[in-house]
């Protein structure tokens, strides 16, 4: 990845490029768990050889590692995420994509955290405005609400070989 001076944490930043590469930057930080809220996975480049070569080194860098994604819709995943499939399937012990419930679709932001302490939240889904941070515990707290939440409101898992994958 190139340097990207736009990239400054704690701030709030523009750009469908500068969301790809703060998603990138997020992923590779992570040390333990990764959770991840998008309605379907289509922004942040899910589908790339990056991201998939990134949550690869994740899991495979220790078996305790969690990677945890909630989606609203998985159709993008299963038709154009090929990878991010492989990676259900090699550490289905460690990741887990769960489809939320009608009533929760109306969350339409998505945000990653790594951690207890850094996130990215995009605001809209329509709209590439976001806030990256780093080490900051008390601000992401909320947003970790909010995935729990989240995760009470989803009805299913989807499974790397019930798409037939």
């Amino acid at each position: 990845m190139t340097a990207n001076h736009e990239l400054i944490p704690n701030q709030v930043v523009l750009g469908e490029r500068n969301y790809e590469d703060a998603t990138g930057l997020l992923l590779a930080q992570a040390k333990r768990e990764l959770k991840i809220f998008d309605p379907d996975l289509s922004r942040g480049a899910y589908q790339s050889l990056r991201v998939s070569e990134l949550l690869n080194d994740f899991l495979a860098r220790d078996p305790m590692n969690r990677l945890t994604i909630i989606v609203h819709d998985g159709q993008f995943l299963t038709s154009h995420c090929p990878r991010l499939i492989e990676l259900m399937k090699r550490y289905s012990h460690s990741m887990t994509v769960y489809l939320t419930d009608e009533h929760a679709r109306v969350a339409l932001d998505a945000f990653v955290l790594a951690d207890t302490t850094d996130y990215l939240h995009r605001f809209h889904i329509d709209h590439a405005r976001f806030k990256y941070s780093q080490g900051d515990v008390i601000a992401a707290r909320p947003l970790h609400e909010r995935f729990d939440q989240l995760l009470e409101a989803t009805h299913s898992r989807l499974s790397a070989v019930a798409v037939g994958l």
